[in-house]
C-alpha cells in the first residue's frame, strides 16, 4: 500500500469526520421544512377572481381572470390574499384540492394589498394558520417557509432567508415595515404565507422584487392591525394627524425628522405640535428618517389618543393627539412613484403613505 495512497484516505477520512455533522444538521433542517409544510399545507388555497369588463373593442363583455394564493385564518372560512388579485371583482372563489368555493368579500385594503374573504361553505378537512400577536420579529439570514400555489400546481413548498427589514424601496415609502426575503413569488403565488422554521406564522406576501428574485412580505404585526380593522369595519381605518415631515442634518446632532408643515385645524395643530418640532417618536416607535413616520402611524388608531414625542429648542416634551380617520384627499400625502419605477412588480403591488 503506497503511502500517497494512506494519506489520500486519511484526507477522506477525516473530511467523513468534519461533515458528518453538517450532513446530520441538512438532514434535521429538511425534516422541518417537511413537517412545517405537511402541518399548514391543508391551509393554503388558490384563489381566482373574475373581472367583467364593457369596454371591449367588439362592444361585447369581456371577463378578466386573476389568480393568487391565499390562506385560511379562521375556522369561520376567512382567507387573507391580496388586495391586487380580489379587490373590484365581480365573483370571487378558492379552489382547495382541486375543487372550488364560492367565496365572498369582507373587506379590501389597496394601501397594503391585503383583502380578506369569507368561503361561504368551506370545505370539511381545511386547516387554518393562526395569525399570533406574540410573534417576534425574525432575524436576518433566519429561515423561511413559503407555501404557494404556482400555476395549476397544488399548494409547493419554498425554502429561503430572510434579507432584509425595510420600509421603503427607492423613492417609494411603504406603508409599515416590510420583511424582505430570498423567496421569489410569480404565477399565482402572491400572498402565501411565510413561516418560521417552527411553523409559526411570520407574514404574506404582499410584493415581488422581480430583479432581485426575492418579495417583501408584511409582518403579522401589521397583518393582525389590518385584519383587525376589515374585519369590525369592512374596511382598513388610516389614522391621520396633519402634518408633513422633511429630513435634515444639524450641525451639532445627526439628522432629525422636522415637522415641516401642519394642516390648520389638524390634530396636530390641536394638540400643540409646531412647524419646526423635532419629531422623535409616535406611539414609542423611535422615528430615525423620514420613512419612520408612516410605519408608526399605520399601528395609531383613528380616534385615539397618541402620544408623540418632539424636541423643541432644547426642550423634550410629549404631546397627545388624538388622531382622526385620514381624508379620502390628505393634502399632505404627495404622489407616490409608480410601483415598477421602485423596483417591485405591479402585479403585486402595495401602496404607501403617511
Amino acid at each position: 500500500m503506497s503511502a500517497r495512497f494512506v494519506r489520500t484516505s486519511l484526507v477522506f477520512l477525516l473530511l467523513g469526520a468534519l461533515l458528518s455533522p453538517l450532513a446530520a444538521d441538512v438532514l434535521e433542517l429538511q425534516q422541518r421544512v417537511i413537517e412545517v409544510f405537511e402541518a399548514n399545507r391543508d391551509a393554503v388555497v388558490r384563489v381566482k377572481a373574475a373581472f367583467r369588463s364593457e369596454d371591449g373593442e367588439d362592444g361585447r363583455a369581456h371577463v378578466t381572470l386573476k389568480v393568487g394564493t391565499g390562506f385560511f385564518i379562521s375556522k369561520e372560512g376567512h382567507v387573507l390574499v391580496n388586495a391586487s388579485r380580489a379587490a373590484g371583482a365581480d365573483r370571487v372563489w378558492v379552489e382547495f384540492k382541486g375543487k372550488p368555493y364560492v367565496a365572498e368579500p369582507v373587506g379590501h385594503d389597496r394601501l397594503t394589498n391585503i383583502s380578506v374573504l369569507r368561503v361561504v361553505s368551506p370545505p370539511e378537512d381545511f386547516g387554518f394558520i393562526p395569525v399570533d400577536s406574540g410573534t417576534t420579529k425574525p432575524h436576518l439570514g433566519a429561515v423561511v417557509i413559503a407555501i404557494s400555489c404556482p400555476l395549476d400546481f397544488e399548494p409547493s413548498p419554498s425554502m429561503g432567508l430572510v434579507s432584509g427589514m425595510e420600509n421603503k424601496i427607492g423613492a417609494q415609502v411603504f406603508p409599515t415595515e416590510y420583511i424582505r426575503t430570498s423567496i421569489a413569488v410569480d404565477s399565482g403565488q402572491g400572498g402565501c404565507p411565510i413561516l418560521d422554521i417552527n411553523g409559526r406564522l411570520l407574514g404574506m406576501t404582499v410584493a415581488s422584487i422581480p430583479d432581485m428574485d426575492s418579495s417583501y412580505a408584511m409582518p403579522v404585526e401589521a397583518l393582525i392591525r389590518v385584519r383587525d380593522d376589515i374585519l369590525f369595519s369592512g374596511h382598513m381605518i388610516h389614522s391621520w394627524m396633519g402634518f408633513r415631515v422633511t429630513e435634515a442634518t444639524e450641525t451639532d446632532r445627526d439628522s432629525a425628522v422636522y415637522l415641516s408643515s401642519i394642516v390648520e385645524g389638524a390634530p396636530a395643530e390641536t394638540a400643540g405640535l409646531r412647524e419646526g418640532d423635532v419629531l422623535l417618536s409616535i406611539g414609542g416607535r423611535e422615528i430615525a428618517n423620514v420613512a419612520d413616520v408612516p410605519s408608526a402611524v399605520f399601528f395609531t388608531r383613528a380616534n385615539q389618543y397618541t402620544m408623540v414625542k418632539v424636541r423643541r429648542g432644547d426642550e423634550v416634551f410629549e404631546v397627545s393627539v388624538k388622531t382622526l380617520p385620514r381624508p379620502e384627499k390628505d393634502p399632505l400625502i404627495a404622489p407616490q412613484p409608480a410601483a415598477a419605477d421602485a423596483g417591485v412588480n405591479p402585479s403585486e403591488e402595495s401602496g404607501s403613505g403617511s
